[in-house]
């Protein structure tokens, strides 16, 4: 069957006006218009500024992960997105004490009380910093800290930390009793904060209730498991009970938790294997503490000593050397170091050492014997 085409269709003159009129409509908004049809574009999705508060939340969440050096860098960016905010500056002097860099977590502390001078949080961070920044026999450390930690308590008689670092300052200063009750009012406002059941396992340790302050640190370590400082803790415990296979085996646990710590694997090297006569080991682990940034400066003095020991001068000079450029101050480092260097028959170098040993302690008789010796040569 044959099919027909169908009839053109003639062009109405108003349909041919309209299509004009579009183009000429089109075209003024591509030449003239852009902000019309930009947003229309297909692009990238913009990404949010994080705020402070997303910033500070990420960084709670590494914290409990036990990633801490994550954790500081994002409390760094919170500090920074909000500088009048004190919170970060508590939580990086947390974090600083518990990785052993106590100066750099007082530096934190006072930047904290200084925004927030009446704040418990602020006051409480630093008396925790100052009082593990303290050295044997610094006593005005331990006053300032002190002081902190008991205006922090003024202010808010209920904020668990602040009676958890008084407890532990109490301790410090050899006041157990009032050591024990500020811990022991710090795990009944808080029971499930770590450091009231760490601190009152401090002070109980102190009044030689062993087993009461093995189930605090326990307690602690079951509250945050990806936390080092607990699992030390233990092994100080077990070592003052020279159970040195338990002690060992905590320290070896805080390694594992925070493998990024030099304050914990300073700790296996020096109080796990040092202090049992495992030299070799001990300079094992305490190179590694000392290869880990930013450097920690008691590692290096302990791994100075650990080759002296072992009679490897060489390498105890240059260890005792970053100790004491990292602000170590005891005379047997330097004695030490002096003597290093008379066994390698350099003299020359090893006087100036040996003499500012005897300048801090004139009863440091092993640098008497070096001047000696290098005397009569």
């Amino acid at each position: 069957m044959y099919i027909r085409p169908p009839k053109k269709r003639r062009s109405s003159p108003i349909r041919v006006l309209i299509l004009l009129a579009l183009i000429a409509a089109g075209s003024y908004i591509l030449l003239y218009r852009r902000d019309i049809i930009e947003p229309l574009q297909i692009g990238p999705t913009p990404t949010p500024t994080p705020t402070a508060g997303d910033v500070m939340d990420d960084a709670h969440e590494l914290y409990l992960e036990g990633d801490l050096d994550g954790a500081m860098a994002r409390y760094e960016q919170a500090s920074a997105l909000e500088p009048a905010d004190p919170e970060p500056y508590v939580w990086l002097s947390l974090l600083l004490t518990l990785r052993g860099r106590t100066s750099e977590a007082v530096e934190k502390a006072r930047q904290g009380v200084g925004i927030a001078p009446d704040s418990a949080r602020t006051l409480a961070a630093l008396c925790m910093a100052l009082d593990w920044d303290a050295g044997v026999g610094e006593q005005d450390k331990l006053q300032e800290a002190l002081t902190a930690c008991l205006s922090a308590t003024d202010l808010d008689p209920t904020y668990a930390e602040a009676q958890a670092y008084l407890a532990e300052v109490y301790t410090d200063l050899g006041q157990t009793s009032q050591a024990v009750e500020a811990g022991r009012l710090a795990v009944s406002l808080d029971d499930s904060s770590v450091f009231a059941h760490r601190d009152l396992g401090y002070a109980l340790q102190k009044q030689r209730h062993y087993d009461q302050a093995v189930a605090e640190y326990q307690r602690a370590s079951q509250l945050h498991p990806r936390l080092a400082q607990p699992y030390i803790d233990l092994g100080h415990l077990y070592r003052l009970r020279n159970r040195y296979k338990d002690a060992i085996s905590f320290y070896e646990k805080a390694t594992v938790v925070d493998a990024n710590s030099a304050y914990a694997l300073d700790a296996l090297g020096w109080w796990g294997y040092f202090k049992t006569g495992d030299y070799q080991r001990a300079a094992v682990v305490l190179q590694k503490a000392t290869e880990i940034e930013p450097p920690y400066g008691p590692a290096y003095g302990h791994l100075g000593l650990t080759y002296y020991v072992l009679r490897n001068y060489e390498q105890a000079i240059p260890a005792y050397q970053k100790g004491l450029e990292m602000g170590a101050t005891e005379p047997e480092y330097y004695y030490e170091l002096g003597l290093s260097y008379v066994y390698l028959d350099r003299c020359d170098e090893a006087l100036p050492w040996l003499q500012k040993a005897v300048e801090i302690d004139p009863q440091a008789w092993p640098a008497w014997e070096g001047l000696e010796i290098c005397d009569k040569d």
